[in-house]
């Protein structure tokens, strides 16, 4: 496992570099060429690479804003995407695509290509807010990329009963769905490989994409062959039922936002009622119910179970057909390359700085996980030790201002939202099963099936770049690192060399499969980087493995059941990791 805490960027700046931001496009220096596809003609703009311009090394084209689906107002909304008629429409989901201005189809080919899949907890985000022309400008190997906007919030997840009956649950997972067949189909006209496709995705947009690879299995040929799961992943958020008492009650609460009173209306005319709305009043009702569940963290409009496809649009394909854990454990996930990680401080942006007692403490985790007993809850607290009680523990220091408990929480929900998830679905990714410890029945063919497993590679991004919280490598700050987005790292060094070694080990992910490059020297033990290559390869500890099973062993209760699945004995099946 590769670590980033070897390079440190020392500014005392009071302001994070690396937050996600809504990219300021690239000075333009005139069109570029025009891409002829079934949809119609889209004609891309240089741009440049030149000294006054140091943001990329290589000029870059790109075209901007092109249609993968109709719109989704009107007639459309809380339906699954609709194919796109031959002409224009310029009210619809689009995408961007970037290749380098260099290219030549005689010399190049067709090129790799990444799909970058944005986050937002479902509930905000653009394709934008990672900068892709500078992703694909500074990397060696020429690549192609592309990003894109789905649905989000109330609009794109209205997960409920009354959405399951109107065929609209997990429409946002549908948009991205259908782009990544979109690009399938019109990437090559593009100069791009289709049998080359990275996911790329950070947080929702790497929750996406593990939902995604679990809902392609009986596909005999994905849209994709590699992926890149940045904090996130299928089992690192509550997967509830469409009909659980919390989705239903923040889909009620979220039409009385609208004005609509549930009690006072059919249930098969809120969706054609929704329809008529103002878009104003849903994104306004949408963001007020959003804000409600901050703390502790149960965010309405997520991913749900399905049970039927959407109504139309999609071949009436689910996409999640069950919980993320329960599908691993069977092995019904597509294999292929990975690349996935985590930053060491999570949670920070997330966590409530009012935690001052151990209770306070408790309670954060029984609201988000409301099935843990008391024994889970003695087992949560001697893991992570109270600051109060023991001055020894080692989360007795915290920013001016935070509660005492808050150093403790932010860990400990670290763990169990990103940090033990990406670890679990790496094993899983890696041929790993979820069988319970005293199970030895491995069929032959079972056994044949893991004997090569794809490769997968796990990272750990510990840049501190949060003086403000006394230093902190905070949820999605390895954003402007991985895409090489000098506007942002560019007066931090320490980061700027992070960079060079992260963006080029994702961009040759890209391009070959492989993260590493084609000779590296053997890596130091932690604390020794091999000077050029600012990471170390370390090991887990024994109380990193330790927390981590605890919460690998309740993966089944927060995951939203509400129960712990058994195994035929009848007990509480265990995490084989």
């Amino acid at each position: 496992m590769a670590s980033s805490r070897d390079q440190r960027d020392n500014s005392k700046e009071e302001h994070n570099p690396l937050r996600p931001k809504i990219i300021r496009p690239t000075p333009d220096s005139g069109p570029s060429a025009t891409v002829a596809l079934a949809q119609g003609q889209y004609t891309g703009v240089l741009l440049p690479a030149s000294p006054l311009n140091p943001l990329l090394p290589r000029a870059v084209e790109a075209w901007r804003g092109i249609p993968y689906a109709q719109t989704t107002g009107g007639r459309n909304r809380f339906r699954p995407p609709v194919p796109l008629d031959p002409g224009p429409d310029k009210d619809c989901l689009n995408l961007n695509v970037y290749r380098p201005a260099s290219y030549s189809p005689a010399r190049d080919g067709a090129l790799p290509v990444v799909v970058y899949v944005h986050g937002g907890a479902f509930n905000a985000g653009l394709g934008t807010e990672r900068d892709m022309a500078s992703f694909v400008g500074w990397s060696e190997a020429p690549i192609l990329g592309v990003n894109f906007n789905y649905r989000v919030g109330a609009l794109g997840f209205p997960s409920s009963g009354a959405a399951e009956a109107e065929g609209a649950l997990n429409l946002g997972l549908r948009d991205q769905r259908f782009l990544f067949e979109w690009v399938r189909d019109n990437i090559g006209e593009f100069g791009g490989d289709r049998g080359r496709v990275t996911l790329m995705g950070v947080s929702a947009g790497a929750h996406s994409i593990g939902y995604h690879l679990q809902s392609y299995t009986t596909t005999d040929s994905p849209p994709f062959h590699r992926a890149i799961m940045e904090s996130g992943g299928a089992t690192a958020r509550a997967t509830l039922s469409p009909n659980h008492p919390r989705t239903e009650a923040q889909f009620r609460e979220f039409l009385i936002a609208c004005g609509i009173q549930p009690d006072q209306i059919a249930a098969d005319r809120i969706f054609p009622l929704l329809r008529s709305l103002p878009l104003g009043t849903i994104l306004a009702a949408s963001t007020s119910v959003f804000a409600r569940y901050q703390d502790p963290i149960r965010w309405p409009f997520q991913p749900v179970i399905e049970r039927t496809g959407g109504q139309r649009g999609d071949g009436e394909v689910v996409i999640i057909r069950d919980l993320p854990i329960s599908t691993f454990r069977r092995g019904d996930h597509v294999r292929i390359p990975v690349l996935a990680g985590f930053n060491t401080n999570e949670g920070t942006v997330f966590t409530s700085p009012a935690v001052e007692t151990n209770d306070d403490f408790l309670r954060k985790f029984t609201a988000m996980i409301p099935d843990l007993t008391a024994a889970d809850l003695q087992r949560l607290a001697a893991l992570y030790p109270d600051p109060v009680a023991d001055p020894s523990s080692p989360y007795a220091r915290v920013p001016p201002g935070y509660g005492r408990q808050w150093a403790r929480y932010e860990a400990a929900y670290s763990h169990y939202a990103y940090v033990c998830p990406v670890l679990q679905t790496g094993h899983f990714y890696s041929g790993g099963n979820g069988n319970s410890d005293n199970s030895d029945d491995h069929s032959d063919e079972d056994e044949d099936e893991d004997d090569d497993p794809p490769p997968v590679w796990i990272y750990h991004f510990a840049a501190l770049a949060r003086p403000d919280l006394g230093g902190k490598a905070n949820h999605c700050d390895e954003a402007a690192v991985v895409a090489h987005d000098m506007a942002a790292i560019g007066p931090h060094p320490g980061l700027v060399r992070i960079s060079d070694a992260m963006h080029g080990a994702w961009a040759r992910f890209v391009a070959t499969g492989d993260p590493n490059p084609a000779h590296i020297d053997e890596l130091g033990a932690a604390g020794r980087g091999t000077p050029g290559l600012p990471a170390t390869v370390v090991r887990l500890t024994d109380g990193e493995v330790e927390r981590c099973r605890f919460w690998w062993e309740r993966v089944d209760l927060s995951e939203g059941m509400g129960r712990r699945l058994l195994d035929g004995s009848g007990d509480a099946v265990r995490a084989r990791l």
